[in-house]
């Protein structure tokens, strides 16, 4: 059976990784195995609804997919977690906003006052790129975004502020009974900073409590981040913690920093694994690699 009649038929999401490394696209020999692009993560669900989320480096290759494909993209939402290049980058080499017949949602948080249609303007203005905004045939909606709830189709969409620098949001979709969560770029700080607040700890484990997937920020190494403290990221200890209290089935390590190879993305799985065991926990860690989906 094919993989859209399995949709069809089980109501299964395909969620599909096209780019895992933060901050910036780091190409070469060192990260053949899990890609360099920065973040960006489809979500096909049944019924031929699409949820993109985020808008890096990685977009690129689902443009690409879809391109190979030939599908006219009729109900499509990119979901912006936060205007930091990384996270946004893409969305000029993202073919199917060009072509009419298509359209796309464009939601994500405001900053600075600056509207989420301006801030992805604002990097095609002419300075930073040779084609404008205007070029975009498809039909577009952009909407500004705080801590709300909404729809899609039967999808129920959550969003909660995070703790990084400027507006972040993270998403929680919920469908037929199952739920993802998408939580980049996110720092909960260690109990001895006097920034570390326990409300918030409590509210970010609410808010992903009992979720299937969990695909969160874990940057650094918990050595790197006593280094990098208030950069606005998480460590490996930091996401087990939060995944095994919020009894999460599968946590998805993401956002990994520029400087890490392959082999350090392997031993940051490891280390997360053993944590989780030795919890007594029943959370299941993967380190997903560009290009690599699941089913949910």
């Amino acid at each position: 059976m094919n993989k859209p009649h399995k949709q069809i038929i089980e109501g299964s999401i395909k969620v599909t990784f096209w780019g895992v490394h933060g901050t910036l696209t780091v190409p070469g020999q060192k990260t053949l195995r899990y890609g360099g692009n920065t973040p960006c993560v489809s979500l096909q669900f049944p019924g031929d609804t699409l949820v993109i989320l985020d808008g890096g480096s990685g977009i690129k290759e689902l443009s690409n997919h879809l391109l190979s494909e030939g599908r006219v993209i009729t109900k499509a939402t990119i979901l912006i977690s936060h205007p930091h290049w990384d996270h946004i980058n893409g969305l000029p080499f993202f073919a199917p906003l060009y072509p009419r017949g298509n359209t796309f949602n464009i939601w994500g948080p405001a900053n600075s006052g600056i509207s989420m249609r301006k801030l992805i303007a604002g990097q095609m203005d002419g300075v930073y790129f040779p084609i404008n905004i205007k070029e975009f045939g498809a039909r577009i909606s952009f909407r500004d975004l705080g801590e709300e709830q909404f729809a899609i189709d039967a999808i129920t969409i959550r969003t909660m502020f995070l703790n990084h620098p400027g507006q972040c949001l993270g998403y929680r979709l919920n469908y037929g009974g199952r739920s993802i969560c998408y939580v980049t770029d996110n720092e909960m700080y260690p109990e001895s900073n006097r920034l570390y607040s326990k409300t918030y700890i409590n509210k970010l484990a609410d808010f992903v409590a009992d979720t299937d997937v969990l695909i969160t920020d874990c940057t650094y190494t918990d050595e790197e981040y006593e280094e990098k403290i208030g950069w606005g990221h998480s460590s490996v200890k930091q996401v087990v913690e939060l995944a095994d209290r919020a009894r999460v089935k599968i946590l998805y390590l993401y956002h990994h920093d520029l400087d890490q190879t392959d082999d350090d993305i392997d031993d940051k799985l490891k280390v997360a694994q053993a944590l989780l065991e030795k919890r007594g926990s029943s959370t299941i860690c993967i380190a997903p690699k560009e290009g690599e989906f699941f089913d949910v």
